[in-house]
């Protein structure tokens, strides 16, 4: 059973997710005129928003129980995983320019929510696959990378002026 450490990491990454996730909004609403409500930016932006909001949520459920084989855990980081997977469908959907980077970032996220959904199913699978972690640290790996991809393609929006697929 996952001890202290890990809930204490969870509860952190959760509170740095939100605190992003705050800042983002910051730095939308200085971008808005910019775009003067363009539907892609909007829509760009929302996502980016996603990989903040997600990541919080799935980690603010987990520290709720410690329980690494907790039916709440799981359903919380299946439906975010879900969620995520159908954000990156409507970035590919969804006109605009998509720069090589936030096309590969994107592509990393897709394998990421992925594995959350795999194990947030199958919870035993990071054991059975050798991995020397419990499900919860391994689906706090996968968090953590979640959140690197959202600064990224934040850093995107922000610094790239035609790059719809950050902002």
């Amino acid at each position: 059973m996952p001890g202290p450490p890990l809930d204490d990491f969870y509860k952190t990454v959760a509170g740095i997710s939100f605190t992003l996730l705050g800042l983002w909004w910051i730095v939308v609403q200085l971008k808005y005129a910019e775009g003067a409500g363009d539907p892609t930016r909007r829509r760009h932006a929302y996502g980016v928003m996603m990989y903040f909001l997600l990541p919080g949520v799935m980690t603010l459920v987990s520290a709720v129980n410690s329980d690494h084989l907790s039916l709440l855990w799981r359903i919380a980081f299946g439906v975010a995983a879900v969620l995520g997977l159908i954000e990156i469908i409507l970035f590919w959907v969804t006109p605009g320019v998509k720069s090589l980077a936030a096309t590969a970032l994107r592509v990393f996220a897709l394998a990421l929510y992925g594995l959350i959904l795999a194990f947030a199913i199958h919870p035993k699978l990071p054991v059975q696959l050798g991995l020397g972690l419990t499900p919860r640290e391994a689906e706090a790996i996968l968090v953590g990378l979640l959140i690197v991809v959202g600064v990224n393609l934040a850093w995107l929006g922000v610094t790239e002026s035609g790059e719809t697929a950050g902002a």
